[in-house]
């Protein structure tokens, strides 16, 4: 369930008149609420007012709402170094009891250009977020699920191939988390890297946008058995 289904699903659930419930919509439209004090506060406290909704209807819509919705804290993460790293590398690290944290203990010519190490394989983690491309709202609020037909835009940037040996792309939607372990040679050569994505950097970085009508060509990278390490050393060998 979308937050476009949100408020279609609270007003089936309404048990008022359907002159009650114009009313409170009309109410709603021309109240100039902010977060968290938004539409669908205001919509339910009013529905609840009238006495057409039940405080158990709304605890029944909001637990349907979340656990069809379990990434959208995800999207709350306002500091791209708190989504990328705090998050993004804690959850692959979690997937993973093998990983390393790089020292140049393990690696001797460590400084920092990559994120995890696996038995010699040096990883570098990306992650983004699937929102709607056509909406200036917050994140939390245009966030996409898997199966959306809106148009999507997910910027994996500041790639070095040359720094690493494989990477490992997260890209979490409002309702499942996609992970993609592809070889830095592979993706040098994949037909959406684009190169030379600061000047000066002589085509050392690069991005790839991916967006709802290319992401299936990462299909074939995609993780689908949870195993990630083996993901990871069979990318290495590639």
């Amino acid at each position: 369930m979308e937050l476009s289904d949100l408020k279609n699903r609270i007003c089936e659930s309404f048990n008022g008149s359907t002159e009650d419930l114009a009313r409170i919509l009309e109410m709603v439209e021309v109240d100039q609420g902010v977060f968290p004090f938004n539409e669908y506060e205001h919509l339910i406290c009013n529905l609840i007012a009238s006495g057409g909704m039940t405080y158990e209807q709304y605890m029944e819509i909001r637990f349907e709402y979340i656990s069809a919705n379990p990434n959208l804290w995800i999207f709350e993460i306002s500091a791209p170094r708190g989504f990328g790293e705090k998050f993004a590398q804690t959850y692959i690290h979690g997937m993973c009891s093998q990983f390393y944290k790089p020292t140049k203990k393990i690696d001797t010519g460590f400084s920092g250009e990559y994120d995890l190490w696996l038995d010699g394989i040096k990883i570098e983690v990306k992650a983004s977020r699937a929102v709607d491309s056509g909406s200036s709202e917050p994140l939390y609020v245009k966030a996409l699920s898997r199966n959306t037909n809106k148009p999507f835009l997910m910027n994996f940037q500041q790639l070095k191939p040359q720094c690493c040996d494989v990477f490992i792309w997260v890209a979490v939607f409002r309702d499942q988390i996609a992970i993609w372990v592809i070889s830095s040679k592979e993706v040098a050569d994949h037909p959406l890297f684009s190169r030379g994505q600061h000047r000066g950097n002589k085509g050392n970085e690069g991005q790839l946008h991916i967006k709802h009508d290319n992401i299936h060509m990462l299909n074939k990278f995609e993780l689908k058995n949870g195993d990630l390490g083996g993901a990871i050393r069979s990318a290495a060998q590639r």
